[in-house]
């Protein structure tokens, strides 16, 4: 992406000093999604930005001036179709980076530029560890506890506490408690290695996807990290200014920015969603690793 020098200099923007090097990883990010888009564009994907980035577009035409990453996300379908052509599609610099890539449980997905650093595990030499973007998948969600997807709800629960904590699916089996799954199929289940068991979870949320009025990021809800919104504040798609770029969010994005962070147009300085990451946009995590091992 061409972004015009005066882009790179340091800067104050609402009283936060934004500086050159947090220019740079922007435009490493800048660079990704331009990619990203590419390749949705190709394939007739939807994505909006979402989460900090919906709220940086819509109030501030680019990132949250204290803000370092870029999120978007898209609907399971979607999301799913994008994993089938990723391989192929993003080659070096970029890298796709999900559950099935790495030795992480990876509830949604990374493209990282190869070329920089961006150091999440630092005992992890073998995962790419390059500076990305986080893209994230939207499933159903019960539209309220009683209605008719209660049952999908518990199974979706089930199958992932089956991935994250499955000593304890063991042990209340050992207990007599009722599952609402056959136990032969439970042991079966937790047979498998962990990224069957996530592929498993995976083609479920898929195969139930489109039944509800409500979306959300599955694992925050499971969670009780946050509450579904209306799949139809999705379903138009506008284009607003982001950093030089137009980037596609919700028509819906009043109400979803509201839901999510109350007054967004007050403004709450703060830390990043990515404190403790080790961001170099000047060197790739490979040639960080050297030198910090010799």
């Amino acid at each position: 992406m061409e972004l015009d020098a005066s882009f790179y200099k340091e800067e104050v923007r609402c009283d936060f000093a934004v500086t050159a090097k947090r220019k740079r990883v922007w435009a490493a990010e800048l660079n990704i999604l331009e990619r990203f888009d590419e390749v949705c564009k190709k394939y007739n994907l939807s994505y909006f930005g979402y989460y900090g980035t919906l709220l940086g577009a819509v109030r501030h035409k680019g990132f949250i001036p204290w803000d370092d990453d870029i999120d978007v996300a898209m609907f399971r379908d979607d999301y799913e179709r994008l994993k089938t052509v990723a391989p192929m599609e993003f080659e070096e610099p970029y890298f796709f980076q999900s559950a099935y890539t790495d030795s992480m449980l990876w509830p949604f997905a990374k493209i990282r530029d190869s070329r920089t650093t961006a150091i999440e595990f630092p005992d992890n030499r073998k995962m790419n560890q390059g500076i990305f973007i986080d893209i994230f998948p939207l499933d159903d969600v019960p539209d309220d506890k009683d209605d008719k997807y209660y049952m999908t709800r518990e199974l979706q629960k089930l199958l992932w506490c089956m991935i994250t904590d499955p000593d304890s699916i063991i042990s209340g089996m050992e207990k007599g408690r009722q599952a609402i799954l056959d136990s032969k199929f439970l042991m079966e289940y937790m047979q498998k290695d962990l990224t069957e068991r996530f592929k498993i979870f995976e083609e479920f949320n898929l195969a139930q996807f489109g039944n509800t009025e409500m979306v959300n990021f599955l694992i925050d809800d499971i969670r009780g990290a946050s509450s579904g919104v209306r799949r139809e504040w999705h379903e138009q798609i506008l284009y607003v200014p982001f950093e030089g770029m137009q980037l596609p969010i919700p028509s819906g994005y009043d109400m979803i920015l509201t839901h999510q962070y109350g007054d967004y147009h007050r403004f709450v300085m703060g830390g990043s969603a990515h404190e403790g990451i080790i961001l170099d946009p000047d060197i790739s995590y490979r040639e960080y690793f050297r030198r910090r091992n010799g």
